[in-house]
């Protein structure tokens, strides 16, 4: 009998350890204006119940996550079409809660938690953010790429990364409408404050043709305080 119940306790104690171990993702939204939401997560479909979509022990790394929205036509043919207001490959990181918020206007907003014990039990890191919709990002790059200097292209850049929040797939996407190195490194460096996903900035590496670029932008981001 002792036997079994320590060989139970063992297995409960496992399973309590398994239970921050994982990742959960859950996505809410503010339907104050009677928003109807559908919600994608790596190609499969989910419901919103209550205005909210929680999954759990989902597999540590990246997820393919969309938000859409229906919109009704005023026509004659009342036609319904989909409107992408968030879409994004997104770390979901052993141990941590991602939480996507969509506001009344259709603002996204992320906040991401590190899981401790049950997972109603947290501890919250120090930054909770509102990250750029697909929509102005769209605007941003058409914006940058008819500007004809690539000096230009760059200062317009810094005004807008000084006043906005990016994923690092975003700032990777701004640095490919780049053809200079120097250019690449300078904004790289520029954009990693307002980074939302830190730990992704790797991704960035990529759009580097030199290895000394990516070790000074390596050599920035170990001294950045």
């Amino acid at each position: 009998m002792k036997k079994i119940f320590t060989l139970l306790l063992s297995s409960l104690f496992s399973l309590s350890l398994l239970a921050f171990d994982g990742t959960k993702l859950s996505i809410t939204a503010n339907n104050k204006n009677n928003m109807d939401l559908k919600v994608e997560v790596d190609g499969r479909r989910f419901m919103m119940n209550d205005n909210t979509v929680v999954l759990s022990n989902l597999a540590e790394g990246y997820h393919s996550v969309k938000i859409f929205r229906e919109k009704r036509s005023n026509g004659w043919f009342n036609i319904q079409r989909q409107e992408v207001i968030y879409s994004s490959s997104m770390y979901m990181k052993r141990g941590f809660h991602t939480e996507i918020k969509v506001n009344k206007n259709g603002k996204v907003s992320i906040e991401e938690t590190r899981m401790r014990g049950r997972d109603d039990d947290y501890w919250y890191d120090d930054y909770s953010f509102d990250v750029m919709n697909n929509r102005e990002f769209s605007q941003l790059k058409e914006s940058l790429s008819r500007e004809w200097f690539e000096k230009n292209r760059v200062i317009s850049a810094k005004v807008v990364m000084d006043k906005n929040r990016f994923t690092s797939q975003q700032v990777k996407e701004l640095l490919q409408l780049f053809s200079f190195e120097n250019y690449k490194l300078e904004l790289a460096k520029h954009a990693y404050r307002n980074t939302v996903d830190k730990r992704n900035y790797f991704i960035v590496n990529d759009v580097f043709n030199f290895s000394n670029s990516r070790t000074e932008l390596a050599r920035f981001i170990r001294d950045f305080r």
